[in-house]
C-alpha cells in the first residue's frame, strides 16, 4: 500500500466507529465474546449535534436484535468521564425495533429528535475520543462502543464485521473501495423508461436509462416477480443498482429471485438501511448480498451513509444521463416505515422529467424531509410523485403536496387489500391539489418515458382502465391525523 493510500486509510479508520462486545472482568480493548441474551446493541450515535447545542442534542439508538421485546429498566450507562446513569423507566426495546435514548426529550428543545428516555446531564459524548456502554441488571457489558472522531450533526451508524456476526448487517469490508457514488460511464443522453410494475400489495419499480437498470423494491410475491423479471427479459441481465427502501415483506420479498443462481443476474450495487429486522426472508436476502459483497462481486451501501463518506445524498449518474439521488433516511424513525429511504430520479433532461420515491413513509418522515431540507436539496419539485404507503392516508400532508408540485400521482395498491387503500381522505386531498393519479390495481403497470432530448417531455401509458380511478378495497381510515387536508 502507498504511504498517500495508507494515510487515507487510517483517516478513514479514524472516523468510523469501532464496535465491541464486551463480558463481565474483560477490558474494553480486549473484548472478543459474542454477546450474552438480550441481543441489544447500540446501533446510532449522535455525539456532535449541530442543529441544537450538544446539552440538548446529543442521543444514541438502542436496537433489539431479538425475538422478544427488551425492558431497559435497571440497565447501565457508562461514558468515559461521566458518572454514569440507571435507566428508571421500562424503555421498553420492541423486538426488532429501536429506542433513542438522549439528553432532552422535549422535540421542540433538542432538534426534533423524538427520544423515548432521557439521562439528562449525567451522560455527555464527546465530539473526539471517547465511549459508551449499556450493563444489564447483572452488571454484565451487553455492548459498548468507540470512535475517535465525529461528524458534526451527522447519526453515526456503528457497524463491523463482530456486528455482522451477531445479526446487524455492515457494510462489506471485502467489496470494492467504492467511495465514490456509483456512476456508469456516460454516453450521449438516452430514453429512460420508469415501470410501476403491477405486483399486488406491494411495491416494485424498474427504471431504465441506456444501458443502465436501476430496482427500487421487490414485490411481495417471489413467484409474481419472478415471472415479471422473465417478461422484462432481466435474467442473465446486470441491474446497475437495487434499493430497498425498507424491510416490510411487500417490499423485499421478490428481491431474493435477483440472486438466484440460475437466473445469472449480476447487481451491482445494493442500497438499504441495513436496520435489524426479524424476518426469515429478509434474512435469506441479506445473507445473499453479504455473501456476494464479501466475494466483492458487489458493493453493499448503507442507506443511512449512501456514499460512504458521511454526505446525506448520493449522487448516481445512468448510462444515460439520467441521475438518481439516494438520500439519508430519518435517522431516528420509530418504525421501518418511517426508514424508508427517499429517491429522486431525474431525466438526463431535467426539465422534462423527475420523480420522487419514498416508500412507506408516513407523516413523520415526511416532516423530516423537511427539516433534512430535501426540499431545498437535491429539491422535491417533481413530475410524478410515487405516492407513500400505497395511498395511505398517513402518507401524505399539505406540505408534501407542495414541496413535491406533481402533475401526476402514481399508486402501487393491490386490488383486494384489507388496509382500505387507497384510502378516502388520500384521494379527496389529491383531488383538493387537482392531481390525477393512476392505480396499479385499476391500471396494471405504469410506464413513464421521456426521450432524454432536451424539451422531450415525457409521456405516461397503463394497461388498462383511466386517471383517478377508485378501488373496490379503498375506504375511509379512522385514523386521527388523516382528515383531508385544505
Amino acid at each position: 500500500m502507498s504511504a498517500t493510500a495508507s494515510s487515507h486509510a487510517a483517516a478513514l479508520v479514524a472516523a468510523v466507529l469501532s464496535h465491541c462486545v464486551t463480558t463481565p472482568n474483560t477490558s474494553f480493548a480486549e473484548t472478543r465474546a459474542q454477546a450474552p441474551a438480550p441481543r441489544i446493541v447500540i446501533g446510532r450515535i449522535m455525539a456532535d449535534p449541530r442543529a441544537v447545542s450538544d446539552a440538548r442534542g446529543e442521543w444514541f439508538a438502542v436496537k433489539n436484535l431479538g425475538t422478544t421485546g427488551v425492558s431497559l429498566r435497571g440497565w447501565r450507562i457508562a461514558s468515559a468521564n461521566d458518572r454514569g446513569h440507571t435507566i428508571t423507566r421500562p424503555a421498553v426495546v420492541p423486538a426488532g425495533g429501536q429506542v433513542i435514548l438522549g439528553r432532552d426529550a422535549n422535540r421542540t428543545r433538542n432538534g426534533g429528535v423524538r427520544v423515548d428516555y432521557a439521562y439528562s446531564s449525567s451522560i455527555t459524548l464527546a465530539n473526539s475520543g471517547d465511549w459508551l456502554s449499556l450493563k444489564d441488571p447483572r452488571d454484565v457489558t451487553i455492548d459498548s462502543v468507540a470512535w475517535t472522531a465525529t461528524r458534526g450533526g451527522f447519526a453515526r451508524v456503528v457497524k463491523d464485521r463482530a456486528v455482522a456476526a451477531r445479526g446487524v448487517l455492515a457494510s462489506a469490508r471485502a467489496a470494492p473501495p467504492a467511495v465514490a457514488p456509483p456512476s456508469i460511464s456516460n454516453t450521449p443522453p438516452s430514453e429512460l423508461v420508469v415501470r410501476v410494475l403491477d405486483v399486488g400489495q406491494g411495491d416494485a419499480t424498474l427504471i431504465t436509462n441506456g444501458t443502465s437498470k436501476v430496482l427500487i423494491d421487490g414485490a411481495p410475491d417471489p413467484v409474481r416477480f419472478g415471472i415479471l423479471l422473465d417478461s422484462l427479459g432481466l435474467d442473465s441481465a446486470t441491474i446497475d443498482v437495487v434499493i430497498l427502501s425498507h424491510q416490510h415483506y411487500d417490499h423485499h420479498a421478490g428481491l431474493r429471485e435477483l440472486f438466484r443462481t440460475s437466473r445469472g443476474i449480476t447487481v451491482r450495487y445494493f442500497f438499504e438501511n441495513q436496520d435489524p429486522y426479524a424476518n426469515a426472508a429478509l434474512a435469506e436476502l441479506r445473507d445473499s448480498v453479504a455473501a456476494r459483497a464479501g466475494r466483492g462481486q458487489l458493493v453493499y451501501r448503507d442507506a443511512d451513509d449512501p456514499c460512504g463518506d458521511g454526505r446525506s445524498i448520493c449522487t448516481i449518474t445512468m448510462s444515460g444521463g439520467a441521475k438518481l439521488h439516494v438520500m439519508r433516511p430519518d435517522p431516528a424513525g420509530a418504525d421501518p416505515n418511517d426508514r424508508s429511504t427517499p429517491v429522486k430520479l431525474v431525466g438526463p433532461d431535467s426539465a422534462s422529467f423527475t420523480m420522487w420515491f419514498a416508500g412507506d413513509a408516513e407523516h413523520r418522515e415526511i416532516g423530516w424531509f423537511e427539516s433534512a431540507r430535501y426540499d431545498v436539496t437535491p429539491g422535491m419539485r417533481v413530475d410524478v410523485l410515487k405516492a407513500d404507503h400505497h395511498g395511505s392516508c398517513n402518507g401524505v400532508s399539505s406540505w408534501y403536496l407542495r414541496a413535491t408540485q406533481p402533475r401526476w400521482i402514481v399508486a402501487s395498491v393491490g386490488a383486494d387489500n384489507s388496509y382500505g387503500h387507497m384510502h378516502e381522505q388520500t384521494k379527496q386531498t389529491y383531488a383538493r391539489f387537482h392531481i390525477p393519479w393512476y392505480r396499479t390495481d385499476r391500471n396494471g403497470t405504469i410506464e413513464f418515458r421521456t426521450p432524454g432530448t432536451v424539451g422531450g417531455g415525457f409521456t405516461v401509458d397503463v394497461a388498462r382502465g383511466s386517471a383517478s380511478m377508485d378501488g373496490d378495497a379503498d375506504r375511509q381510515s379512522i385514523q386521527q391525523d388523516c382528515n383531508p387536508m385544505p
